[in-house]
């Protein structure tokens, strides 16, 4: 290659981005051909023409049947209806603009999917989740802390699809309500914005990302969207679920008013029976009574929830988010679509309760739960341990990507290896047996298999490998490092024993930096094999850190609150691998 034609020569770049335009805009004319012929296939003509084709073929048993075959066809005359009618119009009436526009101009000026900056860099790690599509700002603010999120718009969805490089493509139903920029798109009378958004999801198939319709408000509040469905890849009804960086316990009072608020306005469509059970509590006063808080911002809800102790509500998703933020919930009825709370429909030690639909039972337990005093940090805890596993934000952001046949470890935040060393294979399978007892398997571990030479060593990991076998079966990427020991390390972790017990990390030995050093994972817990954990050790180290967003997390006997010093238990990769004594780092202390 002469020095003219180098890899940054601009003129191959862009030659390069004009063939990728090209080929983009030819499987976008493709993917919605496609979609104009399936749904021609289903039309009266096609179907006639079958059935006469049959008839000539076999006279004798097909023919018998025609008389009856074309009446059937004379009563579902009239073309298609429902989903398939609208794909053939979106498809028909975007091979016109195709045709007769060409590229926009914007487009054709845009460099698209050039590459994250820092791609080329040795050290570079991929980034996690990054996702786009039509979302509501809720939605966002709710994903951002997991994924990077890059909302569209309708005047540059296409454009900033192809520039955006997104792994996924979600496609929500709240935000096609009044008030956002995609407003009514499945109404008739909106056709401009319909039909941008049905040239997105053909554009996303024809780059080949997944498309999923999330479908988290009732159907007769965003009428029209039965195509939608149709068009993308798949659909979930469970919404984006409770995101513990905004909706926790911490900063909690210690005494809070205990009497029950439903917070939010009312909903004038909510089922008869709720609607009339909440008026005969809310308009009443003294005991048995519910206060209303009326419309309340989204961005303000995480407080509202930390200053009460008990709430009334009849939405699986906002119980979770009260629950979350260490209130008792009642929980009336419950959606019209019949959607419960995840891990069997109730949450241990007495978050929630589901009432009947009945006024004098509703009294009763609203009378019970107020008497109670707040839940303690020792009550929230086990709340918190079921909705970071089955309905938070990233378990539920991972079951998409499992839908969309991305893999499972996708999220960066629960990406979490752990640290430990190994001498023989019995040192190895007291590490087995710790690990496969947690209830919050890593993704990752590392062992440096030491021994006194180079041959004792790689025979070590050899054996902690097939010791290993177990926790990589399950899912776990298990690396053995061989490493000589030139004699005793005293400078590793000292075996306390038992869980809330910190080992001292602020000067990490070389075994935990070499190891952290190897490891991929963007968090790193030090392990040791011969020290039992209790068997939330890491799920409680992984929801604290979800909740905080902290640098480290570890148990400093300060509550569940930030704090000023603590010997870290988890912590960013770089913290063991480079020996950082902590300055400037947010401190977070489960216990």
């Amino acid at each position: 290659m002469s020095e003219q034609e180098g890899p940054g020569d601009p003129g191959l770049a862009a030659e390069r981005d004009r063939l990728a335009r090209t080929l983009r805009e030819t499987r976008l004319q493709l993917a919605m051909t496609q979609a104009r012929l399936a749904a021609l296939e289903q039309s009266a003509t096609m179907e006639l023409g079958r059935t006469l084709v049959r008839a000539a073929r076999r006279p004798w048993s097909r023919g018998v049947q025609l008389p009856a075959d074309l009446v059937r066809l004379w009563r579902e005359r009239g073309g298609l209806t429902g989903p398939g009618a609208a794909t053939l119009a979106l498809a028909s009436a975007q091979l016109g603009d195709l045709a007769g526009g060409g590229e926009r101009f914007l487009s054709a000026l845009t460099a698209p999917g050039l590459g994250a900056p820092g791609a080329a860099a040795p050290g570079w790690t991929p980034p996690g989740l990054v996702i786009t599509g039509v979302l509501t700002a809720r939605a966002c603010a709710t994903l951002a802390p997991d994924a990077a999120v890059l909302p569209l718009l309708p005047h540059d969805a296409d454009v900033m699809l192809e520039s955006a490089g997104a792994d996924l493509v979600l496609i929500e139903a709240e935000a096609m309500l009044a008030g956002s920029a995609w407003a009514y798109a499945g109404d008739p009378a909106a056709t401009d914005r319909g039909r941008r958004l049905g040239r997105l999801i053909a554009a996303a198939r024809a780059l080949g990302k997944p498309v999923i319709f999330i479908r988290n408000v009732p159907a007769h509040l965003a009428p029209g969207l039965d195509w939608v469905a149709a068009s993308c890849d798949a659909v979930s009804d469970d919404g984006f679920g409770v995101q513990l960086a905004r909706f926790n316990p911490i900063g909690l009072a210690g005494s809070r008013p205990g009497h029950p608020v439903y917070a939010g306005p009312r909903d004038p469509r909510q089922r008869p029976a709720v609607r009339a059970l909440l008026d005969a509590v809310a308009a009443g006063a003294g005991p048995g009574s519910v206060g209303v808080t009326g419309s309340v911002p989204w961005r303000r809800l995480p407080e509202l929830y930390r200053e009460h102790a008990l709430f009334v509500t009849a939405s699986a998703d906002q119980a979770g988010e009260q629950l979350a933020c260490g209130a008792r919930v009642v929980m009336i009825g419950g959606e019209p679509a019949g959607r419960t709370i995840p891990a069997g429909g109730t949450i241990p030690a007495g978050g929630i309760v589901s009432v009947a639909d009945d006024l004098a039972a509703l009294r009763e337990k609203l009378a019970e739960v107020a008497a109670c005093p707040s839940r303690s940090p020792a009550e929230t805890l086990p709340v918190l341990r079921e909705i970071f596993t089955a309905q938070a934000t990233p378990a539920r952001l991972a079951a998409l990507a499992r839908l969309a046949g991305l893999g499972e470890d996708v999220i960066a935040g629960r990406r979490i290896g752990v640290l430990s060393r190994a001498g023989d294979a019995a040192a190895a399978a007291a590490l087995s047996a710790g690990l496969a007892s947690q209830r919050f398997l890593p993704s990752e571990l590392v062992v440096l298999a030491e021994g006194p030479d180079a041959a004792s060593a790689e025979l070590s990991a050899r054996a902690v490998t097939a010791t290993l076998t177990g926790l990589a079966d399950r899912g776990v990427d298990v690396r053995a490092v061989p490493v000589v020991t030139g004699g005793p390390d005293t400078s590793g972790l000292p075996g306390t024993g038992g869980h809330p017990e910190p080992a001292d990390h602020r000067e990490p030995g070389d075994w935990l930096r070499r190891a952290a050093t190897t490891a991929r994972s963007p968090w790193v817990v030090p392990w040791q094999a011969g020290r039992e954990y209790d068997e939330t050790y890491l799920l409680d180290l992984a929801c604290a850190r979800e909740c905080a967003q902290a640098d480290a997390a570890g148990y400093g006997g300060s509550g569940y609150a930030f704090t000023a010093a603590l010997d870290p238990a988890l912590a960013r990769r770089e913290y063991f691998a480079a020996g950082d004594p902590g300055h400037g780092l947010r401190l977070f202390s489960v216990s």
